[in-house]
């Protein structure tokens, strides 16, 4: 019985074998085809409402230093959150300063 485990992230093909445990010990796997070593499912850690929650307290003048101490989460994570939301979240801020006028 062969069983299907997913597919290469990289380059698509179904020829991928499991390769140990990352550090975070999730399972790795190898793709044959082009020696990608990669988790096929990464876990979401932060929820969406939690990832608000964090963006909103560094726009209320927190520093990513302070968010790191209070919300245990890397600085370096919250500033890729903000350069991949940074359309959107500039976009929210206008239109939250004009609904108070």
């Amino acid at each position: 019985m062969i069983k299907n485990i997913g597919f290469c992230t990289k380059c698509g093909s179904e020829n991928i074998v499991k390769n140990g445990h990352n550090v975070s010990g999730q399972q790795q796997y190898l793709c044959k085809d082009c020696k990608a070593r990669r988790v096929l499912d990464s876990e979401k850690r932060y929820p969406k409402e939690r990832k608000e929650e964090i963006i909103r307290a560094y726009f209320e003048r927190t520093g990513l230093r302070g968010l790191e101490r209070i919300f245990h989460v890397s600085r370096h994570t919250v500033t890729e959150w903000l350069k991949k939301n940074e359309r959107k979240i500039a976009c929210d801020r206008r239109n939250t300063y004009q609904s108070k006028e």
